[in-house]
């Protein structure tokens, strides 16, 4: 009776082990379902969040460019992560997102600092025009009278205005020459995020390119501000046009 037991009992558990195989599998299945489930859903919630603070057409040209391109690369990488298998390297991507959106929102306050301080387009080539006017006037006409103090007043004024212009020009230059090379550092994390993903699968797949272009961005970020910190306020137009 004891072996005829016995024997019962151990093909029950020969026929239950597929099963609990079985349902293992489904277990771990489920588990990885889930988190990619869950990571395109944070995602999602992310991309909402920050998709109406940003709105390139509310700038001039060049920063409505950069803005743009500031743009695309954030969704790139937001779709490499979204198809990234689950695993280490989505984890990264993952986290990597969260930073470009960051550098994404103080690249649009750049350029929107950027547009303030360029001032009105043309203004330093009229105000140039006006300046040779007044000094042709005073330097051909010499018997102005009480005339002559008003136009050397006027000389002055816009002889300032147009130095004021002429240094927010260079730093606008100059700042727009950091906002496109802060473009150019999310387009090389973008590629680099690409060829993560293409060797997820992989076994030692190297999260250190990644990281190289995430440290070159906010390098590229902090020069930035340095840039902005430095320059001068915009210059209102002049009323005598």
């Amino acid at each position: 009776m004891l072996a005829g037991a016995g024997v019962v009992v151990g093909a029950a558990a020969h026929l239950a082990l597929p099963f609990v195989i079985v349902l293992g599998a489904a277990g771990y299945g489920g588990k990885v379902a889930w988190a990619a489930v869950h990571r395109r859903v944070l995602l999602r919630r992310r991309a909402r969040r920050h998709l109406s603070r940003v709105d390139p057409w509310s700038v001039p040209e060049p920063w409505r460019g950069y803005t743009a391109r500031a743009l695309d690369a954030r969704k790139r990488l937001r779709q490499l992560a979204r198809d990234c298998p689950p695993g280490p390297v989505s984890g990264y991507l993952t986290a990597a997102v969260a930073k470009v959106d960051a550098a994404v929102e103080e690249q649009w306050a750049l350029a929107r600092s950027g547009a303030a301080i360029a001032g009105p387009p043309g203004r330093a080539e009229k105000v140039t025009r006006e300046l040779d006017q007044v000094q042709a006037q005073l330097r051909d006409r010499a018997d102005l009278g009480a005339e002559r103090a008003n136009l050397a007043a006027r000389e002055e004024g816009l002889a300032s205005e147009l130095r004021s212009l002429r240094s927010t020009e260079a730093a606008s230059a100059q700042m727009a020459s950091q906002l496109s090379a802060l473009c150019s550092q999310l387009e090389g994390l973008v590629a680099a995020a690409g060829r993560l993903v293409a060797t997820a699968g992989a076994a030692g797949a190297d999260l250190g390119g990644l990281s190289s272009e995430l440290t070159s961005l906010a390098g590229a970020l902090d020069e930035a501000r340095r840039i902005m910190a430095s320059a001068p306020p915009g210059q209102p137009a002049s009323g005598n046009s």
